[in-house]
């Protein structure tokens, strides 16, 4: 490639740093534009009309705002004194992501770009508008749009002008890019931005990487043809293996038995997912049906179906918490192998705030190899599991692994106006969305779900949604948002009451066909209500001497704890369960519950009283003779009740399966202190007693909840609002509104994808600031702590990786309980030294708080001593058995 003498120019201007010996040395711009560009090419095109060649073109050009006098005045020892004259000392101005795309601009007109950007005639090439947007999509690679300075000057100079134009020159020359097709709707254009925006900050990434692209010396006199061929793509290649980011090609479906051998016999959900018709295109499937009827099962059949037509690359599995998504895992481990050919090697990744903490997903990251060839001698690689380490480091980099199981936090990311949103839509984009457990979504976050549903229908994605059951109302919702993001015209309404039900929504199919029911999971309960703590507290001693295995359920940590006092006060020792543990201690309490009361468990070993919170709603496993519960919406005590006779045992010391639920009497003379009168925390937890009401009206109007003919006519029957007596009428219109108020946040929050990548589309800001959950805003999390040899150590302990420790250590609670952890006196400093022990975010985020605990009389008990919101002084007691409970004011 032949270069004008000026090239020696463009190659003085640095892009990145590196140290040698304690030494600053400069990294061209020229070399991490081509690594980019390298790195690109290894990665799924995002548009099946780019031509890799201009792909390659326009990831060369996402830096060239550091062709500028402030980037280049950051390191006095790096600047370009041989083009600029003497280092001027730090100079202010426009970041180098905005100036990239000022400079685009004013190249675009004077037509340097018009080999992409043809503008053509009579509308038939670029319009200005749709170039800015993309323009400003490729500078925007660094999590968020960016606003695009008024002029160069003086942050661009006449020198760093020169160099930045030649610079476009030569990758014009070297990479001789094809027309970009231009979009022929503002949707179109809006696709092409979101699409773009991911895959190029995913190529930033992998070429900033110094392990994959070291930085040294020999650039002096690069030569870009020359450079991009022998240097960068071998790199790219090998960052290609190493990263697990080529998807692996799906296995051709040859039918249900072929996933799951071990089934003799597929349900009647399992058998739909296999058999039922699928439309062109991507389709949004919605599973309701009973627990037990292998709904996992049929969505994994369904998306195999989707992944072997075409249409889909892999899987991500969203669900509802931490747990869900760590059980989920355990059971994916085993079989997604099968969904891919034989031979193949692909990722699977636990992606969520604790993914670590899981041993199983820890094994896989700690057995990777760090590329895709053999492992050395001696090293042990299970062929049945691989996950690669770049892969799990991070959340947002878990969404690209073949299957990637996680909460349903990280899919919303990526419709929320946060840092690398569309580096999550690029991970989901072409992978069947699985969302799991939808019917314990509130309004807040089925708004996001549906803002998720719409954008991942608009770039192309296939979703199945699983839930035991829907309100009719929501199950529309969910469907018009994904045809609003297909494109597809006015909605289709959904009318089937049957249950269990399927629902396939297409390009032009929107199809509802009732399923039978499992053998085995048709069942009735007896319903029984007590009006008193005291009938209750009876129900559970007297199950519990007959040596049956008793849970108590409780809708708060406090009305647990004061549960648990009661039950000892009978001399029986329970076993406590709530969300205000460490969780190191959460992890062993959810052993010893599995181990008592799970699957497994036989015999007299299972006798014993649960009292827990609506942590045993969802994802264990577990099987009781007796559940004693509080009143809480229908589909929670349907999921409670769930939790009754799950398996057969023979003869058990209790006559039938039983659900006691503690209820004031649901009479249309009920008033505003119906719930409250009895039970006061309840009604602070779910905050609409009139839905409570309804639902425990339709229920207590049983004597046995039979499953599965009684589900739908619960649900809808606890979701008709009409149907309230008239002195709960003020509480249910509050809640409304509280209804109302949440989905509009959420509208206000979620991303408008019409809008493109721009600042326009959201209120872009932190994850800190724009929750995934409402509750996220209203918690506080302790990492908690003790002292040791005049240090502040986890609470965990010290063995093992510090910062895994220091998250094993950590508590949520109620900012308006503890807001604030002053140390102890005397050791500020030594609590300084621990938080910078933390992670980034761990250290800036207002809502993790270090809390010291002090040893106090009682062994085993430790003291916290924290603050208010209003500064007030609070005190708490913290032990592995019972968890955080905080004392009453006078106690403190």
């Amino acid at each position: 490639m032949l270069l004008p003498n000026s090239w020696q120019n463009v190659l003085a201007f640095w892009g990145k740093s590196y140290t040698r010996e304690d030494k600053l040395f400069a990294y061209p711009i020229v070399a991490h534009s081509l690594d980019v560009a390298a790195a690109g090419s290894h990665l799924p095109m995002p548009l099946k009309e780019f031509d890799k060649r201009t792909v390659y073109f326009l990831l060369s050009l996402h830096d060239i705002g550091k062709f500028s006098r402030p980037f280049q005045a950051q390191e006095s020892d790096l600047w370009p004194s041989r083009v600029l004259g003497p280092w001027p000392g730090r100079v202010a101005g426009p970041r180098h992501d905005a100036l990239t795309a000022a400079l685009l601009e004013v190249f675009a007109d004077e037509g340097l770009l018009d080999p992409v950007f043809p503008l053509g005639r009579r509308g038939s090439g670029w319009h200005p508008s749709k170039r800015s947007g993309l323009i400003r999509t490729i500078a925007g690679h660094h999590g968020r749009p960016i606003d695009v300075p008024d002029h160069l000057e003086p942050a661009v100079c006449r020198q760093c002008l020169d160099a930045a134009r030649e610079f476009v020159q030569a990758m014009l020359d070297l990479f001789q890019p094809s027309p970009l097709p231009p979009p022929q709707s503002r949707r179109a254009s809006a696709r092409m931005q979101w699409q773009i925006a991911g895959f190029l900050t995913l190529a930033d990434w992998i070429g900033s990487n110094e392990i994959w692209f070291p930085r040294d010396g020999t650039h002096s006199d690069l030569d870009p043809h020359d450079y991009f061929q022998e240097v960068a793509l071998p790199r790219a290649a090998q960052a290609g293996a190493d990263a697990g980011l080529t998807p692996s090609k799906a296995r051709t479906f040859t039918g249900f038995s072929a996933l799951f051998p071990k089934v003799d016999t597929p349900s009647p959900a399992q058998s739909w997912a296999e058999t039922v018709p699928l439309p062109e295109g991507a389709v949004l499937a919605i599973i309701e049906d009973l627990t037990g009827s292998g709904k996992t099962e049929a969505a994994l059949t369904l998306a195999s179906r989707i992944m072997a037509s075409g249409e889909a690359k892999g899987i991500f599995f969203a669900l509802p918490s931490m747990a869900t998504a760590n059980s989920m895992f355990q059971r994916l481990t085993d079989t997604y192998l099968r969904l891919f050919e034989e031979g193949s090697r692909p990722s699977i990744a636990l992606t969520h705030g604790k993914a670590g903490l899981d041993p199983r997903f820890r094994a896989l990251i700690s057995a990777s190899p760090s590329s895709a060839s053999e492992p050395r001698e001696g090293e042990a690689i299970p062929s049945e599991a691989e996950c690669a380490a770049w892969l799990a480091e991070d959340r947002r980099r878990s969404l690209f692994a073949d299957v990637g199981i996680g909460t349903i936090d990280q899919a919303l990311l990526a419709v929320l106006p946060v840092r690398h949103a569309p580096l999550r839509l690029h991970g989901l984009q072409g992978k069947v969305l699985v969302v799991d457990e939808v019917h314990a979504f509130d309004s807040y976050m089925e708004r996001e779900l549906q803002a998720l549903l719409e954008f991942h229908a608009a770039l192309g994605g296939s979703a199945i949604l699983l839930s035991a059951t829907l309100p009719l109302r929501m199950r529309q919702s969910l469907t018009d948002a994904f045809r609003r993001g297909a494109g597809q015209e006015a909605p289709r309404q959904v009318t089937s009451m049957h249950y269990p039900l399927a629902t396939m929504v297409g390009s032009e199919a929107h199809t509802e066909y009732s399923l039978g029911v499992r053998a085995g999971l048709p069942r009735s309960v007896t319903i029984t209500r007590v009006g008193t703590e005291a009938e209750a507290l009876s129900r559970v001693v007297d199950a519990a001497r007959l040596g049956a295995a008793v849970v108590w359920i409780r809708n708060s940590v406090d009305d647990a704890l004061e549960a648990a006092a009661a039950v000892r006060m009978q001399n029986i020792d329970p076993i406590v369960f709530h969300a205000r543990f460490a969780h190191c201690d959460r992890q062993m309490i959810e052993l010893e519950v599995l181990r008592r009361f799970g699957k497994e468990s036989v015999g007299q070993a299972r006798a014993g009283v649960l009292i827990a919170t609506q942590v045993v709603e969802q994802s264990l496993d577990l099987d009781f003779d007796l559940l004693v519960t509080d009143l809480a919406p229908v589909d929670s005590l349907i999921q409670r009740a769930g939790r009754l006779w799950r398996h057969n045992r023979g003869t058990r010391v209790v006559g039938r399966p039983e659900m006691v639920v503690l209820s004031p009497v649901p009479s249309m003379e009920s008033g505003p202190g119906w719930l409250a009168s009895l039970l006061p925390r309840t009604n602070a937890v779910y905050q609409n007693p009139a839905l409570l009401w309804r639902g425990a009206r339709a229920l207590f109007a049983k004597s046995d909840l039979v499953t599965p003919g009684d589900m739908r006519p619960l649900i809808e029957a606890a979701d008709n609002v009409e149907d309230t007596p008239p002195g709960l009428k003020m509480a249910a219109d509050g809640a409304w509104a509280k209804h109302l108020s949440h989905r509009a946040f959420a509208a206000g929050a979620v991303l408008d994808f019409d809008e493109g990548y721009t600042l326009q589309s959201g209120a872009w800001d932190r994850e800190t600031r724009t929750p995934t959950r409402l509750e996220e805003r209203e918690q506080a999390t302790l990492r908690l702590a003790r002292v040791k040899d005049g240090k502040v150590v986890p609470y965990a302990g010290l063995a093992g990786d510090l910062r895994q420790a220091w998250t094993l250590s950590e508590v949520r609670v109620q900012r308006y309980r503890i807001a604030a952890c002053p140390p102890p006196a005397g050791y500020s400093e030594a609590a300084n030294e621990a938080r910078s022990q933390w992670g980034r975010w761990e250290r800036e985020s207002p809502h993790m708080l270090l809390a010291i605990l002090e040893v106090t009389k009682q062994e085993g008990q430790l003291m916290l001593k924290g603050e208010k919101p209003d500064g007030h002084p609070v005190s708490a007691i913290y032990d592995a058995v019972d968890g955080l409970r905080l004392l009453p004011a006078s106690a403190g």
